[in-house]
């Protein structure tokens, strides 16, 4: 690891702030991922998948360059054309479906999981 990609961690990892704002950035780019990555596997141009979701071509470009930070019925948009979900649950989530259950008087906490289906 070089001493920028050093000094890089070091302030990601005091700076709570920073991190967060890195954290959303990587949640932007993995989406615009996912778009590109779809639009080639069905050989779509831009201007095709827009037509798909009703928004302009000029949109698509704009969010696959990184130029916007769009409101969520544009994503919303982008994830229906897809034919993705978002699922949002709890940060301290566990997973303990494949856990063999033990006998307890007091249930085991299960934390909500919400889905939204678009």
């Amino acid at each position: 690891m070089n001493d920028l990609n050093k000094l890089i961690n070091e302030i990601i990892s005091e700076d709570q702030e920073i991190r967060e704002e890195i954290e959303l950035l990587d949640l932007k780019y993995k989406l615009i991922d996912e778009l590109i990555n779809f639009r080639k596997s069905y050989k779509l141009s831009q201007s095709e998948f827009a037509d798909m979701i009703k928004v302009k071509q000029q949109m698509i470009s704009r969010f696959e360059k990184g130029e916007v930070d769009p409101r969520l019925s544009f994503i919303s948009k982008i994830l229906h054309g897809m034919k993705k979900e978002i699922v949002i649950r709890d940060e301290d989530y566990i997973n303990v479906n494949n856990i063999t259950p033990i006998n307890r008087k007091k249930p085991i906490f299960q934390p909500r999981e919400y889905k939204l289906v678009i």
